[in-house]
């Protein structure tokens, strides 16, 4: 049995480490918006940005190895069981928002609000933390393409996919970053080529990591990269220069490779156990782990209706502890939206 191949339980594992960490995301991303921090408080927030940053391209991976994993879907069937769903997600969860932020802030509940805000999220006016249901559905218009692809190449031709994905999408558009004058940069802005693989590159990745066992020496360099990615991510403008905006931008290098690591981690190390009530757990909660995701972002608004918000503590404290309550409070709703016969599935 190849290396890894035992440990059925690691991918729910790593969702539910990458939803908190997404939450996490937020609440920093969020929280730098606020008037009133200090210099010593937007830096811990800033901080903490770095660090969960690399779970938003681990999102688009973990669907990717699932997603890819399957059969061969035609193009009819992918459009109807997974673009036509997310779009849906999308206006249900926009439409949901909408009415309990109208709600809050002192309206009545009626049903022409109701169909009024399903047709402003058709329209894209959505609530921010659902921007990624954007690309996935971009990505699962091509699912049939990119699957096929990946259920016929050779590992060698999927490789070349997923370097061509990293240097396209991540490598090259750093490089424009500090020489936006050279030709390079000008070849590049007239391929576009970074615009089709950005989060191609991820899709496939995810899967990638998951369908085959990868060498010691490829683990151990990726763990490396991975550590490098981080220390750029923070340390990114003092130690080579440009933004910190360029640093931590969601397809960037150090990002991607910092999410890539922690996957191949989550795989060979902290996934591991060979107790079988602690893996169905794990895959269990993993399964609404996009749900809590979807959710989470309600309890901010009720806590930010009863005056409760991330300065009410240090944001040392504020950012983990508020993530992992969110997390908590949102899993049982999950759960039972997850039971609506049909459509519960569809909406987590």
């Amino acid at each position: 049995m190849a290396r890894g191949d035992r440990n059925v339980g690691w991918p729910g594992f790593f969702r539910m480490f990458t939803v908190l960490c997404a939450v996490m995301l937020l609440l920093a991303q969020r929280g730098q918006e606020l008037s009133g921090l200090s210099a010593g408080q937007w830096q811990v927030l800033s901080v903490y940005e770095g660090l969960t940053v690399w779970s938003i391209p681990a999102l688009f991976m973990l669907w990717g190895m699932f997603a890819l994993e399957g059969g061969r879907p035609r193009a009819s069937s992918a459009l109807l069981s997974l673009a036509l769903p997310a779009f849906c997600l999308l206006v249900v969860w926009g439409a949901v928002y909408a009415v309990v932020s109208y709600l809050l802030a002192g309206g009545s509940l009626t049903l022409a609000g109701v169909w009024t805000a399903l047709v402003s999220a058709a329209q894209g006016n959505t609530y921010f933390h659902l921007w990624v249901l954007y690309p996935l559905i971009g990505l699962y218009l091509v699912h049939p393409v990119l699957h096929r692809f990946v259920s016929s190449a050779s590992r060698g031709e999927v490789r070349y996919f997923l370097l061509l994905c990293l240097l396209f999408a991540s490598l090259l558009p750093l490089w424009t970053a500090f020489f936006p004058d050279s030709v390079l940069a000008a070849q590049l802005e007239r391929l576009r080529v970074h615009l089709v693989l950005g989060w191609a590159g991820c899709y496939v990745g995810g899967w990638y990591l998951r369908h085959y066992t990868i060498g010691r020496a490829a683990e151990f360099l990726l763990y490396i990269l991975g550590v490098l990615g981080v220390v750029l991510t923070l340390m990114g403008p003092q130690l080579i220069g440009g933004s910190r905006a360029l640093w931590q931008q969601y397809t960037a290098p150090n990002v991607v490779l910092t999410a890539a690591a922690l996957c191949t981690l989550f795989r060979y190390v902290l996934g591991v156990s060979e107790e079988r009530s602690r893996r169905r757990m794990a895959s269990e909660v993993g399964d609404y782990a996009f749900g809590i995701y979807l959710f989470h972002q309600l309890w901010v608004l009720v806590f930010h209706w009863f005056g409760v918000g991330l300065l009410s503590l240090s944001p040392v404290l504020s950012v983990p502890l508020f993530a992992a309550v969110f997390f908590l409070l949102s899993l049982p709703f999950a759960w039972l939206i997850n039971l609506i016969p049909v459509v519960g599935p569809r909406l987590t």
